[in-house]
């Protein structure tokens, strides 16, 4: 079963499966948060795994600017094997027992229009705002259930 709610413009996805089928959540919004719940012939176990970033809401072309990544489980039980990726990064970060929260930083270059103009052309620009998408965080349950949920993107206005 899929359940999408849209509330004052914060998207939840929840997922019931049963078995070891693969789900994967994605989030698009600043706000929202992701969870994933797998329902066991055994009982109930609640697996939901929370990925956010955080950066600056300004920044300057040109300049590096650090990210702030956190992934959380806000599940009942234990979840494994935990890994953060993007196109600039790839991060074990091992196992999450619940309630148990992993925080990492990361040095992102917002290049200059120069910088661009180099690479695709003298009418090239650098987007204002600047969008960094979400990253993706892979984990599996005790049953090896295997989940990805993807986090907020931001965005970075230029002065």
């Amino acid at each position: 079963m899929v359940l999408i709610c849209l509330v004052a413009g914060v998207a939840a996805v929840l997922y019931t499966n049963t078995g070891s089928n693969n789900t994967t959540t994605n989030n698009t919004n600043s706000n929202a948060t992701e969870t994933a719940k797998n329902t066991s012939e055994t009982g109930a176990l609640t697996v939901a795994v929370v990925a956010t970033q955080k950066g600056p809401s300004e920044a300057s072309k040109g300049s590096d600017v650090t990210l702030n990544y956190t992934v959380k489980n806000n599940g009942t039980e234990t979840v494994y094997n935990v890994k953060a990726h993007d196109q600039n990064f790839y991060k074990t970060l091992g196992d999450l027992k619940a309630g148990e929260t992993q925080s990492f930083q990361y040095t992102l270059h917002i290049p200059s229009d120069q910088e661009v103009q180099e690479d695709f052309g003298a009418n090239a620009t650098v987007s204002n705002p600047f969008y960094v998408g979400g990253f993706a965080v892979t984990f599996q349950d005790e049953k090896g259930s295997k989940y990805t949920v993807n986090s907020n993107s931001i965005e970075i206005k230029l002065l």
